[in-house]
């Protein structure tokens, strides 16, 4: 079913601080989704709405403290009232859309760059998903639920291809990792891990979890003779993300919710039907992995736009393994900088990049890689395959 689309003028209450200088402001696209729950249209619409707002703040670059403050926003009937530091001047509602009990609205947002808006926002980061494995196998027994191990990340997945593009999600989901003693290093992964994922999935990043909470609370209804016993049910998961060119662990966080579990004990339920996504368990979840989208959309797009040199060609171009699926365009100037990383006097081995004076030109791009040639002679005596370069804007990062 669709509605129609329309245009909506939004109420802006902008609090800027005097020391602010010239901005200018540009307009940004995304779709924010959310379940309809008991026949409340109304406040469907209004989390719908929400959700793509800050998908596209998020898309702009703004800090995650800005984001935060327009989620708290009022949404009131078709108008929006925002206490934000100058960011969002104005939204316009492109598209509604009812599917069954969904419900999903398209949003063009103009939003002032901040300050601290950074460069690298403009390129999707590329990021292999992987399996998230069930620590506890024995919980997903009542109702069969393991295939929640590939259904969560694909879900995952999903909400970073439909929302704002400042994530390129690639699966990886054939095979089934051991990642309990990765969770339990604080902040470290095994680089073997990382690097297998990352070449196979030929990304930039790569996201790890696992599932660690199926379990049953109390119960919630009065017991009947003619009634199943209702129990509330939990969910929690953990994620971590990691850059497979550096190693470095960027993020990892714990998410959890419940909701009530109606369904009888001896019956296995399926995972990738719509009635258990629009059963109150499956709404709990499908929410904490908005947020969780939402982590990785903040997490990732000041991250630095890093390549790997595939080839060298006739030493005069070199390939990388970033292309038009991440931002890069034909005649786009970069600045290189290259790895050279250092061994502190414990042995550990730190992450450095270089900053370097050569410059390369794009020439040539296709969906994941690129073709660049050197403006600078010296450049291609200094490079080699599997070098880790990065891009940056020869105008504006410097």
């Amino acid at each position: 079913m669709f509605i129609n689309a329309k245009i909506t003028k939004v109420c802006v209450t902008l609090l800027l601080m005097l020391s602010v200088t010239a901005v200018h402001a540009e307009w940004y696209e995304a779709t924010g989704q959310s379940k309809i729950r008991h026949g409340d249209y109304k406040s469907a619409k209004n989390r719908a709405l929400q959700d793509a707002i800050k998908q596209a703040m998020l898309f702009s670059g703004a800090s995650v403290s800005s984001v935060q403050k327009i989620s708290q926003g009022l949404l009131v009937d078709d108008h929006t009232q925002i206490q934000a530091l100058g960011i969002v001047n104005q939204i316009e509602i492109v598209e509604e859309r009812q599917s069954g009990n969904s419900f999903s609205i398209t949003v063009r947002a103009d939003i002032f760059a901040e300050d601290a808006q950074c460069y690298s926002s403009e390129f999707s980061k590329k990021i292999a998903i992987t399996q998230f494995p069930i620590q506890h196998w024995e919980d997903a027994k009542i109702g069969g639920l393991y295939k929640l191990e590939k259904e969560i990340p694909r879900k995952i997945l999903q909400l970073l291809k439909t929302g704002a593009n400042g994530v390129y999600p690639v699966a990886w989901l054939d095979k089934k990792l051991n990642v309990n003693i990765d969770f339990e290093q604080q902040g470290r992964v095994r680089h073997e891990l990382i690097d297998a994922v990352a070449n196979n999935a030929n990304t930039q990043f790569v996201m790890f979890g696992r599932i660690t909470d199926l379990s049953f609370g109390s119960k919630t209804n009065d017991f009947k003779f003619w009634q199943d016993d209702q129990f509330e049910r939990f969910f929690a998961l953990e994620i971590l993300v990691a850059n497979a060119l550096t190693h470095e662990v960027l993020y990892q966080n714990k998410f959890h919710t419940f909701a009530d579990w109606s369904t009888p004990q001896n019956q296995q339920v399926n995972i990738t039907s719509r009635k258990f996504w629009d059963d109150d368990y499956g709404i709990a979840i499908e929410s904490l992995l908005a947020d969780v989208r939402n982590d990785l959309f903040s997490t990732l797009s000041c991250q630095q736009l890093q390549s790997k040199i595939m080839a060298v060609k006739d030493g005069e171009q070199i390939q990388l393994n970033i292309g038009r699926g991440q931002g890069v365009n034909i005649g786009q100037e970069y600045r290189v900088s290259y790895r050279a990383d250092v061994i502190d006097d414990r042995g550990n081995l730190l992450t450095n990049f270089v900053i370097s004076p050569y410059r390369v030109r794009i020439t040539q791009v296709y969906e994941n890689t690129a073709i660049a040639e050197s403006l600078d002679s010296d450049f291609m005596n200094n490079v080699q395959v599997n070098d880790v370069i990065e891009l940056k804007d020869w105008n504006n990062a410097w």
